[in-house]
């Protein structure tokens, strides 16, 4: 009897595993990544570290350098072009914010460098240095300029 209840309970296994990932994908597929709306819970840097101010020039090799940093740090989540479409931002809670939005673009470089600093959710706390934390800020300035 314990034969059929094993094997009764191993197919049960088999067809509802192709079902489950069958739900997962669609779930996947049919909510589509979006980044942080206006209305979403406001991260505000304290004033304090919000006026802090960007030591580090926007020259062209920085804002490549920034954009090497962002490429490896960042664009999983945040995507291509900022917008907060990467390919793993959707399953995030709270979802990246679109770095080239108004909201974004309008605070001051120390703000951003706290959020670099202190992350949220699953945004990690940035590992990298002051240096190159200004030059990412240099590089998502850019942002506001593309598509």
């Amino acid at each position: 009897m314990s034969i059929i209840r094993d094997t009764t309970r191993i197919l049960a296994y088999t067809c509802a595993l192709p079902i489950t990932l069958a739900m997962a994908a669609t779930a996947f597929a049919t909510s589509p990544a979006r980044a942080q709306a206006a209305s979403d819970n406001a991260w505000v840097a304290p004033e304090r570290s919000a006026h802090r101010v960007n030591t580090l020039p926007a020259t062209p090799d920085a804002v490549q350098r920034g954009h090497d940093l962002f490429r490896r740090d960042c664009e999983q989540c945040h995507g291509k072009a900022g917008h907060g479409d990467g390919l793993q931002g959707g399953s995030l809670k709270p979802r990246p914010a679109d770095l080239a939005s108004e909201r974004v673009q309008s605070q001051l470089d120390g703000a951003l460098f706290w959020k670099l600093s202190e992350g949220r959710g699953m945004m990690p706390s940035s590992v990298l240095n002051a240096s190159e934390k200004w030059a990412v800020i240099n590089y998502i300035r850019t942002l506001s300029a593309r598509p």
